[in-house]
């Protein structure tokens, strides 16, 4: 009797998958993805830059990283949706395009988030400055000193929420982008 009850409870919850699927592939198919992705990527530089500029949270250098990536998902996803407009449609080559884009957002925002939690060490150009270096009271080297911006250590995160820094959301909101793109590739959204 209970392995009859499990396995309608494993039969209900697929049920409920396959549903959820098929909603997802009906709103977000090939061709509309380019505008899904414009306002995840979007959403995530806009959320990135008002931390840096109305609440004063300093990016360090893989959060410049992370940008960059959502910047390339920002041009793909216009091009797309340009050469759409002139009637040039490569819904099929975008999609995979943007896949990449996000694997990428990914990638760099996971090892970001190793990078915070200790788990494997960040690349050299990622630790703040020592104040160490006597360098600095060479009266020729104070300007070019000053002059250059103190990002803070990647390993430091300033931020977090439910448990997980900027860096983690962007992975998971990545990953979610990647996903999305990649089941907008099956054949059935194009029928």
């Amino acid at each position: 009797m209970r392995l009859k009850n499990s396995h309608a409870a494993i039969r209900r919850m697929t049920a409920g998958f396959r549903r959820d699927y098929m909603m997802i592939m009906r709103i977000i198919t090939a061709p509309q993805l380019p505008v899904f992705a414009l306002l995840l990527s979007g959403g995530l530089l806009g959320g990135a830059y008002f931390f840096q500029y109305v609440l004063g949270y300093p990016p360090c250098q893989m959060c410049y990283w992370q940008r960059y990536a959502h910047h390339s998902v920002l041009v793909l996803a216009a091009l797309a949706l340009v050469l759409n407009l002139l009637g040039r449609k490569y819904p099929r080559l975008f999609a995979a395009l943007l896949m990449i884009a996000f694997l990428v957002s990914f990638g760099l925002a996971f090892w970001h988030v190793g990078v915070e939690f200790k788990w494997w060490e960040g690349p050299k150009t990622c630790s703040a400055p020592t104040g160490g270096d006597l360098e600095v009271l060479d009266p020729t080297k104070f300007w070019e000193e000053a002059s250059k911006e103190k990002m803070p250590a990647c390993s430091d995160a300033p931020w977090h929420f439910l448990g997980l820094s900027m860096a983690g959301w962007n992975a998971l909101a990545s990953l979610i982008g990647a996903f999305i793109s990649g089941l907008s590739l099956r054949k059935k959204s194009y029928e």
